[in-house]
């Protein structure tokens, strides 16, 4: 399973690159990267009076929640909308380098939204805009930012979350005076060689949860390049994702005989056995996985997994005595805080 980080968000306080160009007499404007812009604006930060901040973050939470709903059909159907060719059938995987509109509620009089990008260095990311309306003939209108776009910039790390999103049409961009894309992109255009960056495009559509997609720039990279940098891990973990553990076995054989001591391409390898219901040698994937992990918290963390999974292939096998001792080592591993604890102690903190 890989690693969440959570929701990041980045508040670039006075340090626009706005759609329609660069602030002027900014401090912070000819930085490109978002590391150089949150070093800029920490200093920034002092001056303000701390309203635009606090304001940032209540919208920011707002984002969130409007980035995590599912599906097409949590959005109730609007003649008005539909007029006006506004139609929410993607999700944030589908919509790199485009306007997007997020989830809207019924209740809700504008529709708030954005860009979607990858930042070469941290994936998939919302470069919240403003907010829009639309009258009863279909047309789209500025309705007032709750944040002034010369205070501040908000930028949501999408990561694992690939909710569901409407693509701004041709009609909105016009009218709204959105450039097809704008002028900042060009700031994280990714420089690395093809294959480096198929892998990495590979990576961060695994990541949001757009494996299919990922399978798209991974296979070519590999391809090309077998033994290019995390090629066979992403193809592998792609390949177990969409229910493909031939495929994840044949490529992960060759790169785990090279690297024998690689505990996640190891996991891969017994989750492509789990699934094809492959309980002997899944069995034994998973015990090689576990003794791979030492004894840190992240590694018990992992190491319990392994185990809910190994007690799950004894099962398969109808070994009840073993399928008992490694879930009650599962339990034992599990560090307070981790998905497993709070799968066995589901009352406790």
């Amino acid at each position: 399973m890989r690693a969440s980080f959570g929701i990041s968000l980045l508040m670039a306080f006075g340090c626009l690159h706005s759609a329609m160009g660069q602030v002027k007499d900014n401090p912070c404007a000819d930085l490109k990267s978002d590391r150089e812009v949150q070093g800029c604006n920490a200093k920034e930060q002092r001056s303000n009076g701390g309203q635009t901040d606090a304001l940032a973050v209540k919208m920011a939470s707002a984002l969130q929640r409007s980035i995590q709903k599912g599906s097409s059909g949590e959005v109730t159907a609007d003649a008005t909308r539909t007029a006006a060719g506004l139609d929410y059938n993607s999700h944030m995987s589908d919509c790199e380098n485009r306007w997007v509109a997020l989830y809207h509620d019924s209740q809700d009089q504008d529709y708030t939204y954005g860009f979607v990008y990858i930042d070469p260095q941290a994936g998939f990311t919302l470069h919240y805009v403003g907010r829009f309306t639309i009258d009863l003939e279909g047309n789209f209108h500025d309705a007032p930012n709750p944040i002034p776009p010369d205070k501040a910039s908000l930028k949501i790390r999408l990561e694992d979350r690939n909710g569901v999103a409407g693509l701004l049409p041709p009609r909105a961009l016009t009218q709204l005076g959105l450039p097809e894309r704008p002028d900042w992109l060009k700031f994280y255009e990714d420089k690395s060689d093809p294959v480096a960056h198929k892998v990495s495009w590979g990576y961060f559509y695994n990541a949001i949860g757009d494996s299919r997609r990922a399978i798209d720039y991974l296979e070519p990279a590999y391809q090309a390049k077998p033994d290019a940098p995390r090629a066979v891990f992403e193809l592998t973990y792609a390949y177990n994702a969409v229910g493909r553990p031939e495929d994840a076995i044949r490529v992960s054989k060759v790169g785990f005989d090279r690297n024998p001591k690689d505990e996640l391409l190891c996991r891969e390898i017994a989750f492509a056995y789990l699934s094809l219901q492959d309980f002997k040698k899944a069995t034994g994937q998973f015990q090689s996985c576990i003794v791979l992990c030492d004894d840190s918290n992240e590694k018990r963390a992992e190491k319990s997994e392994l185990a809910m999974n190994l007690s799950s292939a004894y099962a398969g096998m109808g070994d009840a005595q073993s399928r008992d001792a490694w879930k009650m080592k599962a339990r034992d591993w599990a560090p307070k805080g981790s998905p497993a604890y709070k799968f066995f102690y589901p009352d406790k903190q």
